[in-house]
């Protein structure tokens, strides 16, 4: 027999919902059974009690003026006999214990035994076929006290009671049945949607990471875990598309200077090096591409510490204004021949939740891309201003553009507009990854507006106070 611990959840789920139901119901059938028994007991005391006031007060009335005698006792059994119910018996006895008349209705008298008691009290009898309630009360006589007893028979109420077992046990049998098919019913309900994750699990092992878990429709925790499932998965699968287009891009940036390191030396190798002129070239060519490799790497280690997930250094509150002022000092140094403004409106006071040393990296980034491409119309403007919850940075310039497709793209790695030309330009296609990654860090974005041959304006939107 497999151990419970074993047993699959579906199985678990039946067995320990249909345990717990009947622990339940177990439960209140002896809860019920205790009230009821109670109860009953309680409405048979209320009974004979009321037998004994009765009877007593019968005998007060006749012993007004003379103690009650044994014969007065006789003469009451008339009486007694009608005041005797179905399955109880009303017996008076001598101050010795002898029976001087006994009234019974299906209660034999030899199984009870007589007491003499000199107060009031109850008792109860069990036989091996029945069970009986006694009521005791003492009564004054002229030779000694002799009391009264009322026995009421417990056959009907204890039947009543053993057909209410019998009801609850098969009550109980029925409850295991349908609560085991109950059970049944709801651990596949809720397993469906956790077996459509471990469907999908198993597909995605075997085609790839695009499979998803269907949605069922109905929201409930395990279609929230499904949900985030997919969402982890969306987000991996971008995640490994996105390293795949790393490589392959990484690996064509790389080949190039590679290789034309190889030709030179391989040149060298075989003639030359005995050729002062070509060696020097060589060696100029060699050096220029160690040096735009050594670059590469750099920008590529920097866009790495942009993607950290963990913002280990604390947010600071600060002001904008002094770091793009510094920023725009220091273009104004490099490219005396730009124009370059800056345009402030309602930004007094206003803080932002940035590192001082990456606003102004996002900032280098976005002013060198704008003096890159406007080689016509040297003019590039600022502007900031405040709006509603965040602070907006714009740096505009009149340079060649974007076209409109490439737009969603120049956020990517790698991504240039102009391939041709991009290595004459200089850079490497990782200045607005690294921009993005960094805005996306402290919950800011970028937006890009552009059109060809007439400029560019990239928005940067940050959290302010």
């Amino acid at each position: 027999m497999k151990k419970v611990s074993t047993l699959p959840i579906k199985y678990k789920l039946v067995l320990w919902s249909s345990l717990l139901l009947f622990i339940l119901f177990v439960l209140y059938n002896i809860l019920q059974y205790s009230v009821l028994n109670s109860w009953m007991l309680t409405e048979e005391n209320n009974v004979i009690e009321q037998k004994m006031k009765e009877t007593k007060a019968y005998y007060h009335e006749r012993s007004k003026s003379i103690p009650l005698t044994e014969q007065d006792i006789y003469s009451s059994g008339d009486y007694i006999e009608r005041l005797s119910g179905n399955h109880q018996m009303i017996r008076i006895l001598n101050s010795k214990g002898n029976t001087l008349i006994s009234a019974s209705q299906d209660v034999p008298d030899e199984i009870i035994p007589a007491k003499i008691v000199q107060t009031e009290e109850f008792d109860q009898i069990k036989t091996s076929e029945n069970r009986f309630l006694i009521l005791r009360s003492p009564l004054l006589l002229n030779n000694g006290t002799g009391t009264i007893e009322i026995i009421q028979s417990m056959e009907i109420f204890d039947g009543l009671l053993n057909k209410f077992i019998i009801v609850m046990l098969l009550a109980g049998l029925g409850s295991i049945a349908l609560s085991g098919f109950g059970g049944v019913i709801i651990a596949k309900q809720l397993l469906k949607s956790v077996k459509n994750i471990l469907h999908t699990m198993k597909k995605i092992q075997k085609t790839g990471l695009h499979e998803r878990v269907p949605s069922n429709g109905i929201k409930d925790e395990i279609t929230e875990i499904g949900e985030l499932f997919n969402e982890t998965m969306d987000k991996l699968e971008e995640s490994f598309l996105q390293q795949k287009q790393f490589v392959a891009d990484a690996s064509h940036e790389l080949r190039t200077p590679i290789a034309i390191i190889r030709g030179n030396l391989s040149m060298l190798r075989r003639w030359g090096k005995n050729d002062p002129k070509l060696l020097e070239e060589s060696l100029e060519s060699t050096l220029e591409e160690a040096k735009y490799l050594s670059d590469l790497v750099s920008e590529l280690l920097e866009l790495s510490r942009a993607e950290s997930e963990k913002q280990k250094e604390q947010i600071e509150w600060i002001n904008p204004i002094p770091v793009i002022e510094n920023a725009l000092r220091n273009f104004k140094i490099l490219h005396k021949d730009f124009e370059f403004i800056m345009d402030m409106k309602n930004i007094e006071g206003s803080l932002i939740a940035f590192q001082p040393r990456h606003l102004e990296q996002i900032l280098v980034i976005l002013l060198d891309n704008a003096v890159k491409y406007s080689k016509e119309q040297k003019w590039i403007k600022c502007s900031i201003q405040k709006k509603e919850n965040f602070v907006q940075i714009e740096i505009e310039d009149k340079g060649i553009g974007i076209p409109k497709q490439d737009i969603p793209m120049v956020l990517n790695r790698f991504y240039r507009v102009d391939k041709a030309r991009s290595r004459k330009q200089g850079g490497y296609g990782l200045g607005l990854a690294i921009a993005n990654r960094l805005m996306e860090k402290y919950n800011g974005s970028i937006i890009i507006e552009s059109e060809v041959n007439k400029g560019t304006t990239v928005i940067l939107k940050l959290v302010s106070d």
